[in-house]
């Protein structure tokens, strides 16, 4: 019976493509890791053309498989350099651009490959996404934006707790709102209080900067309107409101701009095989939306049409006919592995009003539809923060001109004006937290009007804030600092309290389904969000330092930042001083791990001569490898360290009114002097971070290395939807997984021949993370080759509820085979530890490293500690990669010859 259907699924390809299925169609689809390379490396060979793509990201194959090109002329342009940028190919090359030249769209004859000769390889070029502008190193300045966006996805597993869930979600939406009403307030901090409040309130300041002469007042005594035009404090403090309204603009314009360039590309239907309409058009509208603090939770484009939960019939990827879906194998479809039912063994198609039901029985919300597409959720949320960012600007500016007014014997009319002006802010500000609280990404209930008013309304605001603090009022002196310290202690009390629900919620996830693994038992989001607060907190104390010490360096002149911040960036030091010790003892047990690391080593190669160097180096390579596993305990005891640290600040600020030093004026002679250098150190420390990043930007602007080196921190710290901040930097995976998505899908519905998807590192999760897109009858006939993957590693244990245990058995599940190598002297790949009866096994054992001890015949020279690299050049790759490919079904078989009688 499935040999039939497997029949008529081979002549609905032949109909639908106009050519017979090739069943010997082999294709390995190569993805690289962090930091990125070249095709011409990937694919051993100097001659490449792209099949597809453009210069961001795009895929590649050597000149010999990609077939003869269409135009005869173009032979003379196939060759691509080696060192060239690999996003560009010679005129007549790009195959993608001719006509016919996709090679989706050629005959399978001309793939290039012969039977024997191993399967065609494809390279997938991603690195452009992360490391291939210099502009994109200035997203450096955005860490902590990036720190709590992951904070987002660090969630225990919640099965069965939707609403626990959704609480998660509001809970670190609300974080990450606070930390860009901080960055707002401290650039008005900067802006409005120490340059124009301050320093051009006084005329000694203004001497030392003559730049800020324009803005001078009256001399004492001087009759009333003496001083320049702006001399008054309203006005100065409208003209200096400029600067962080605009950064609150580019901040707007950079989210908008990279949305458009890399996060815009839609999913694959899994009804038609092409792209979808918004997938969260029709989102919500029957019934509640369960888990849509997810992207993709009832993200369902039209092109999702249900399917029989009993028999998982249901159109398979291109439209296919019955039985060529869901409910059956697909040409070159085959399982292997206990378990392993094929797509047909139970609902893989999305059901509507099912998606929590659906990601639990994939055990990862990564296989929902449009998962990956998040545009109106992005949308909504740049809308809040950017109304969030000018409402702050707006009070900055307003409240101290309101104070003045509202006192006995005030101006009758400004008073009037000002009262409903900042009650207007207030409810503006409300309806700014009620859209960020809005879940999900359906607007159906949801006035659109207000979200997209919301940037406008509160730029009115703003104007309305900038005309009324500017109107004349005699008698008005800027004296002291603006009052900053109640709202700073106020924003860092509300982190505070957000960040312990956050952690009592985290903790009751995690009671639900414990799991072993999950770093800091659930608690790692919690951990995370309140080290991006640490981190905003202490830049915005040292950044203001800074800029006091540069007006002020006398500290005579000044009243200086609010204490608060002060207080703050003081902390770096002893923090610093701690991670210090807790560095040593983690050296002291490397050293006892290496020490144990060489009497395994010894047994390894029983009858080989000793070197004792030889041994040295791969036991402390294999101990320098196992650091990876001890990142929790560094953040563990830096979280404490800050969470303590983070309170005595605050309540020294709020108890003692003055700055470390100040508070310590009067204690004994030790104490006073570690204030002291606590409080310089801790500014000086903050400016040279920052000196850093700028210095790093500028560099990545002419250094392709150093851009490269910046772009290995995005390849990790990026790979997350921006779901939580949408100031955050931009999510390569939104433009990667689509690409692999696609590639998959369209190669088996042209051919129906066997694919291996071949990930490296960070490839490795990006592959996983596409055969969770793909439709299921894909799925099927999709085997998995990963090696140096941190997808158990570092993601099953950080981010539980998206690649914890069961969310990689469902993958193993899903897919026909699965096949992971590792090192144990790599740090970043190890095993996927698999759980249940997996059959054949998902690890392969340990691969030895270095390939051998001594000199061999084989290995005439030493063998070189490879770690993390060059995985492919180990004959266990060409091995596990042709075993892959026989598990997968080899074609149809001929027909049988008749017998003779």
């Amino acid at each position: 019976m499935e040999r039939a259907r497997d029949r008529r699924a081979g002549r609905y390809e032949e109909r639908v493509t106009g050519r017979p299925t090739e069943p010997g169609a082999d294709l390995e689809l190569l993805v690289h890791g962090v930091g990125g390379t070249t095709p011409e490396k990937m694919l051993g060979d100097p001659r490449t053309v792209r099949v597809t793509g453009d210069d961001t990201a795009a895929v590649f194959r050597r000149a010999e498989d990609a077939g003869p090109a269409p135009d005869a002329g173009a032979e003379s342009g196939s060759a691509r350099d080696p060192g060239s940028d690999p996003g560009r190919t010679e005129p007549g090359r790009d195959l993608g651009e001719e006509p016919g030249g996709d090679l989706g769209r050629q005959p399978v004859a001309d793939l290039g490959k012969e039977r024997g000769r191993g399967p065609v390889r494809e390279a997938y070029v991603w690195c452009n996404l992360t490391s291939g502008d210099g502009s994109r190193a200035l997203w450096l300045l955005l860490l902590p934006f990036m720190v709590v966006n992951l904070a987002h996805w660090m969630r225990p597993a919640g099965p069965g707790r939707p609403r626990t869930v959704r609480l998660y979600g509001l809970l670190v939406r609300l974080s990450a709102l606070t930390l860009t009403v901080l960055l707002a307030a401290a650039a008005c901090e900067v802006a409005l209080d120490l340059v124009a409040w301050q320093c051009a309130g006084s005329r000694a300041c203004v001497r030392r900067h003559s730049w800020l002469g324009f803005l001078s007042p009256a001399a004492p005594g001087a009759p009333a309107g003496s001083g320049g035009w702006w001399s008054a404090p309203g006005r100065r403090l409208a003209l200096a409101a400029v600067l962080p309204a605009a950064l609150t603009g580019l901040l707007w314009y950079l989210s908008h701009r990279t949305w458009n360039a890399y996060e815009s590309q839609r999913p694959l239907s899994a009804a038609t095989g092409t792209d979808t309409e918004d997938p969260g058009a029709v989102a919500g509208a029957e019934g509640p939306q369960p888990d849509n603090d997810d992207p993709g939770a009832g993200a369902r484009g039209p092109g999702f049409p249900a399917c029989d939960p009993a028999s998982g019939a249901g159109p398979g990827p291109g439209g296919d006919a019955p039985g060529a879906g869901g409910g059956g194998a697909a040409p070159g479809s085959h399982r292997c592995g206990a378990g392993a039912g094929g797509p047909g063994a139970g609902p893989r198609h999305p059901v509507p009003g099912g998606d929590e039901a659906e990601s639990d029985a994939h055990g990862s919300a990564l296989v929902r539809p449009g998962f990956w597409y998040g545009r109106r959720l992005v949308a909504r949320l740049r809308a809040a923060h950017t109304a969030a960012g000018l409402l702050t600007v707006a009070a900055a500016v307003a409240t101290p001109a309101a104070r003045f007014d509202h006192r006995p014997g005030g101006p009758a009319a400004l008073e009037a004006l000002g009262r409903p002006l900042v009650a207007a802010l207030f409810v503006w500000a409300v309806a700014v937290v009620g859209v960020v609280c809005r879940r999900g990404r359906s607007e159906n209930r949801l006035d659109r009007r207000l979200v997209r008013s919301l940037p406008l309304v509160a730029l009115a605001l703003l104007l309305l804030s900038v005309v009324y603090a500017g109107w004349s009022r005699p008698g008005w002196r800027s004296t002291g600092g603006l009052p900053g310290d109640p709202a700073f202690g106020a924003l860092m009390l509300v982190q505070g309290l957000l960040v312990v629900a956050l952690g009592a919620v985290a903790r009751d996830l995690y009671r639900r389904r414990p799991d072993p693994r999950a770093v800091m038992r659930g608690l790692g989001g919690p951990a995370v969000t309140l080290l991006a607060c640490a981190l905003g907190g202490v830049m915005s104390g040292g950044i203001a330092q800074r800029v006091a010490d540069w007006l002020d360096g006398t500290r005579a002149l000044l009243a200086g930042p609010p204490v608060l911040l002060t207080w703050q960036a003081s902390a770096i030091p002893p923090t610093l001083a701690v991670l210090s010790v807790l560095a040593v003892l983690l050296a002291l047990r490397t050293a006892r791990l290496a020490r144990a690391e060489r009497d395994r080593v010894r047994h390894e190669h029983p009858g080989e001569p000793e070197d004792p160097s030889r041994t040295r180096a791969i036991a402390h390579a294999r101990a320098m490898a196992a650091l990876t596993d001890r990142v929790p305990l560094v953040v563990t005891v830096l979280t404490v360290t800050t969470l303590l640290l983070g309170t005595g600040a605050l309540i020294g600020a709020l108890v003692t009114g003055k700055t470390p030093d100040g508070a310590a004026h009067r204690t004994h002679h030790v104490v006073r002097a570690v204030a002291e250098t606590s409080q310089a150190l801790g500014s000086w420390l903050v400016g040279l971070g920052f000196l850093l990043f700028v210095t790093w930007g500028r560099r990545a602007y002419k250094d392709a290395s150093a851009r490269r080196t910046i772009g290995i921190l995005w390849d990790v710290g990026t790979f997350w939807p921006r779901a939580a901040h949408p100031f955050a930097p931009p999510c390569y995976a939104e433009r990667a997984v689509p690409d692999l998505t696609w590639r998959m899908a369209t190669w088996t519905r042209r051919t129906g021949g066997r694919l291996v998807v071949s990930g490296h590192s960070q490839g490795s999760v990006l592959a996983a993370a596409a055969a969770w897109q793909l439709p299921p009858s894909v799925r099927g006939r999709v085997a998995l080759l990963t090696y140096g993957s941190p997808l158990e590693r570092l993601y099953g244990r950080w981010f539980p509820a998206h690649f914890g245990p069961p969310a990689l058995a469902a993958l193993h599940h899903d897919i026909a085979c699965w096949r992971n190598l590792y090192r144990r002297t790599d740090p970043i790949g190890g095993p996927v530890r698999v759980p249940g009866d997996a059959t054949p096994e998902v690890d392969h054992e340990p691969l030895p490293d270095p390939r051998a001890y001594g000199r061999t015949a084989d290995h005439p020279l030493p063998a070189p500690i490879l770690g993390h690299s060059d995985y492919q050049s180990d004959p266990a790759f060409t091995r596990e990669r042709a075993l892959l490919l026989t598990r997968l079904c080899p074609g149809l078989p001929g027909q049988r010859p008749e017998q003779s009688t």
